[in-house]
C-alpha cells in the first residue's frame, strides 16, 4: 500500500495498488461492493488539491481513494476511483448480488449487456480517470461508459456513520480488449493531472513468466554452460567446473574449448578472454549453484547398457540353445528310427533262434565229479596245465609236524588227485603256470615269498623275497622271463627268473596304494590297445593296464567303477572280464566284458561288450573264468545271493544256464580233455568238475 506525497492529500486519501484478476470475455468482478457515488470533474480537481474545513477540525471520515489497475500486454491500464457516499446515508447492500458463500464479504460477478449506450453514466460508479501509463495518449479521450443497468443504485448513507475501512477493497476487472470511452464533460488541468501522475507509483507484478524470462532466470541462477546452452551437472563428463578468472562451464565445454577450439598459444575464457589453461580447470562442489542431478541418470545408463549386455548375451545364447535343440531333434529322430530297425531285427533275429534252437540238441553242464581236496578247508586258487592235463590246486597242509600250504595236483582225465607239495607257511594267494615251461608254476603267499615249482618232479625251483604279503601274480604277456607279484602296499614287484637276487623293479601305481588283488597276463596284440603286450592290474579301487615302453612298463587307467574283485584276460576273443563288488551307485555286483582300445599316454580306452548282473552281496573274492564252448564265449560267475553259478552268453548277452551250488565258490577255471569241455570250480574244501554235453 503507498501514499500520496503531497501533504494536502496524505491526511485524506489512501492510496491501494490492486493486482489485476485474469478476466475471461466480458465479466466484472467486484469483492465486496463498497457504496458508489457518480464523480465530477469538479470532484477530481478537488481531489488533486483538497479543501480543508473551515474549523480546521479533522475529519472522522477520511475519504478513501482506492485505484484499481487492470494490467494487459495489449491494451492500456485504467485506474478507478472510489469515494465514500456522504456520511448519515446508509446504503443497503443489494441482496441479489450477494453470494451466500463468502458471507459478508459478498461477491458481485455480473456481465456487462451487449448494448451500451454511450450517452448514459452509472450513476453509481465513478469516473474513469484516465490511462496513466502512457504519457502521449490524448487528454480528450472519452472513457466508454459502463451500463447503468448492471449494477444497483446505492442509497447515501448517514453523515454521522464512520465510513467501514476494514472492509476489502473492492476489485473491478474490465476487459482489455474493450473499445471505445466515456465523455468526459469537462477536462481538468494537464499540469494537475501531470503533477498527480508522478505521485502515484504502481507496483506492477506480472502474473505469468515467458520462455525468455525462465531462460535468464536459468542464467542468473547458474544452471546453463555459457558454451553449450545446457544444463550442467554435479558428475559426469558436464560437471560443473570454473576457470582461473571464476566464471562457470561444463567440464567437456571448457576442455574442448582450451584443446580445440583455441590454439596453443592463445588460450582463453571464452567469457572474459583471459588467458587459460586446462591446468586452471578446477572441479566446484557448490551448494548455492543450481545443478542437474546426473547421478540417477548416470546409474541408470550403467544399468541399461548392463542389461543391453546381458539381453544380447542371453539372446545369443537362446540362438545356440536353439540351434543344439535343433539338432538334438535331428539326432532324435534317428536314433528313433535306429531303435525301431533294431527293434524289428531284434524280433526277426528272436524268432530264427527260436526256430534254431527248436531244432537244436540242448546243451548244459551237469556235475561230473566231486573230489573232497581238505577236510579242514584252506584251499583258495587253482588253474589248469594243458600240457599234463592236470589241475594244480591251493590247499593246506593236512600233516601237522609239516605244516604250511602247498599245491595238490590232479589228474583231469581221470578225476585223480597226485602227491601234495608243501610251498609256504601261509595261505597261498594265486598260482600261474609258464606260458612256454610247461612244468613251470608260479606261486605267492602271504609269507611275503614268490616261489617256482616243478610239478613234473614235485620240487621248488627257486623262492623269492618280497616286500609284503602277495596278494596276487602273472607272467609278462611280452616276455616270458618276467613275472609280476601284486603286494598288499599297491606296489607291483618285477621279477626275472634270470635273476634269483630278488626283484628287478617296483612298479608304483600312481595314486592307490590299495592291495593289488588280482593280474592277468596280455599278449601282444597290434589290433588292441595293449599292442606289445603286457599285464593287468586290479587293485581295491583303481585298474591299470600296463605296456612296457623303453624298458619300463607304464601304467595306464582304466576309467571302471570299483571296488574290484579280479581281472580275467581271454586271447580267444581279446576280452578281458573285470569283477566289481556293489558300491552306492551300483547296488549289484558286476562282471563286465570289455575290449582294450587305444587311448593316450596316460588313460587307456576300454570298450565295454556286456556288463552282467549277478546279485546285490559279493562278500568274497570269487574269480570268474570264460568258458570256450562250439562258437560261444560263456561268462561263468559265483552269486552268493542265489548260491548259484549263473552263465552268461557273450555273443547275444543273455543267461542260458544256471548251475546250483552248495558251497561258495572261491575260483574256477574251464579247460578240454578228450574234446569234452569242463568247468572246475574251488571251494574252500571241495573241487567240483562240470562237464559241458547234451541232456539226456
Amino acid at each position: 500500500m503507498e501514499y500520496i506525497s503531497d501533504d494536502a492529500i496524505e491526511d485524506h486519501v489512501q492510496i491501494e495498488t490492486i493486482e489485476r484478476v485474469p478476466t475471461i470475455g466480458n465479466e466484472v468482478e467486484i469483492d465486496n461492493p463498497p457504496d458508489w457515488q457518480r464523480i465530477t470533474d469538479e470532484d477530481i480537481v478537488n481531489l488533486i488539491t483538497p479543501q480543508w474545513p473551515e474549523n480546521n477540525i479533522q475529519l472522522q471520515l477520511n475519504p478513501v481513494i482506492e485505484i484499481a489497475r487492470i494490467e494487459d500486454v495489449q491494451g492500456p491500464a485504467f485506474q478507478i476511483a472510489r469515494i465514500p457516499n456522504e456520511p448519515g446515508v446508509e446504503i443497503p447492500e443489494p441482496p441479489s448480488f450477494l453470494d451466500p458463500l463468502y458471507g459478508d464479504r459478498g461477491r458481485i460477478v455480473f456481465e456487462p449487456p451487449e448494448n451500451i449506450d454511450d450517452n448514459a453514466r452509472p450513476p453509481d460508479i465513478l469516473e474513469i480517470i484516465r490511462n496513466i501509463d502512457s504519457e502521449e495518449e490524448d487528454t480528450n479521450e472519452e472513457v466508454e461508459p459502463v451500463n447503468e443497468n448492471a449494477v444497483a443504485e446505492p442509497v447515501a448513507a448517514p453523515a454521522d456513520v464512520e465510513a467501514n475501512v476494514g472492509a476489502a477493497p473492492a476489485v473491478i476487472i474490465i476487459d482489455d480488449e474493450s473499445s471505445g470511452a466515456g465523455e468526459i464533460q469537462e477536462e481538468p488541468d494537464p499540469e494537475e493531472i501531470e503533477m498527480a501522475k508522478k505521485k502515484f507509483k504502481l507496483d506492477v507484478k506480472p502474473n505469468e513468466k515467458t520462455k525468455s524470462d525462465d531462460e535468464d532466470d536459468d542464467l542468473d541462477v547458474g544452471r546453463l554452460c555459457p558454451i553449450c546452452m545446457d544444463y550442467w551437472s554435479n558428475s559426469g563428463e558436464h560437471r560443473l567446473c570454473s576457470l582461473r578468472c571464476g566464471h562457470l562451464f561444463g567440464h567437456s565445454c571448457v576442455l574442448k574449448w582450451l584443446q580445440v577450439a583455441c590454439s596453443s598459444g592463445n588460450r582463453r575464457c571464452p567469457q572474459c578472454n583471459k588467458k587459460a589453461t586446462v591446468k586452471d580447470i578446477r572441479i566446484i562442489y557448490a551448494t548455492n549453484v543450481q545443478v542437474i542431478d546426473t547421478v540417477e541418470i548416470d546409474v541408470l545408463k550403467k544399468q541399461l547398457l548392463e542389461m543391453t549386455s546381458e539381453k544380447n548375451r542371453i539372446e545369443m545364447e537362446l540362438t545356440k540353445c536353439q540351434l543344439r535343440q535343433r539338432m538334438y531333434e535331428d539326432q532324435i529322430s534317428g536314433l528313433v528310427k535306429t531303435i525301431k530297425d533294431l527293434e524289428k531285427q531284434k524280433s526277426d533275429m528272436s524268432n530264427r533262434i527260436n526256430d534254431t534252437m527248436s531244432n537244436m540238441v540242448i546243451k548244459k553242464f551237469r556235475l561230473e565229479r566231486s573230489l573232497d581236496i581238505c577236510k579242514d578247508g584252506g584251499c583258495r586258487v587253482l588253474d589248469y596245465n594243458p600240457w599234463y592235463g592236470c589241475l594244480a590246486v591251493s590247499q593246506k597242509s593236512g600233516n601237522a609236524l609239516f605244516s604250511g600250504y602247498g599245491v595238490k595236483k590232479i589228474i583231469a582225465d581221470k578225476f585223480q588227485t597226485m602227491q601234495f607239495v608243501l610251498l609256504h607257511n601261509q595261505a597261498i594267494r594265486d598260482i600261474a603256470f609258464h606260458p612256454l615251461q610247461q612244468a613251470l608254476l608260479l606261486s605267492v603267499s602271504f609269507d611275503k615269498t614268490a616261489k617256482l615249482m616243478d610239478i613234473q618232479n614235485n620240487l621248488v625251483v627257486h623262492g623269492y623275497p618280497v616286500d609284503g604279503q602277495v596278494w596276487s601274480c602273472c607272467w609278462s604277456g611280452d616276455n616270458p622271463n618276467i613275472f609280476h607279484a601284486g603286494t598288499q602296499n599297491g606296489s607291483i614287484m618285477q621279477f626275472d627268473i634270470r635273476q634269483t637276487a630278488g626283484a628287478v623293479d617296483t612298479l608304483e601305481s600312481p595314486g592307490d596304494r590299495s592291495p593289488v588283488v588280482s593280474l592277468a597276463s596280455v599278449p601282444p596284440n597290434s589290433a588292441g590297445g595293449i599292442i606289445r603286450g603286457g599285464f593287468l592290474a586290479t587293485h581295491l579301487n583303481t585298474c591299470y593296464a600296463y605296456e612296457q615302453w623303453n624298458s619300463v612298463y607304464v601304467p595306464k587307467q582304466m576309467f571302471l567303477d570299483g571296488p574290484f574283485v579280479s581281472i580275467r584276460y581271454d586271447e580267444k576273443n581279446n576280452h578281458a572280464l573285470i569283477s566289481s563288488r556293489p558300491n552306492a551307485r551300483q547296488p549289484h555286483a558286476r562282471h563286465v566284458v570289455l575290449s582294450i582300445e587305444k587311448g593316450n599316454e596316460e588313460a587307456i580306452l576300454c570298450n565295454i561288450v556286456h556288463t552282467f548282473h549277478a546279485g546285490n552281496s559279493q562278500k568274497l573274492l570269487s574269480r570268474p573264468c570264460h568258458i570256450n564252448v562250439d562258437n560261444d564265449t560263456l561268462i561263468a560267475a559265483h552269486q552268493e545271493s542265489t548260491s548259484t553259478i549263473p552263465l552268461w552268453s557273450i555273443s547275444n548277452g543273455r543267461q542260458i544256464h544256471n548251475i546250483p551250488v552248495s558251497d561258495p565258490v572261491l575260483d574256477m577255471v574251464s579247460f578240454n580233455v578228450n574234446n569234452n569241455c569242463f568247468l572246475a570250480t574251488l571251494s574252500a574244501k571241495k573241487l567240483r568238475l562240470y562237464n559241458y554235453g547234451q541232456v539226456s
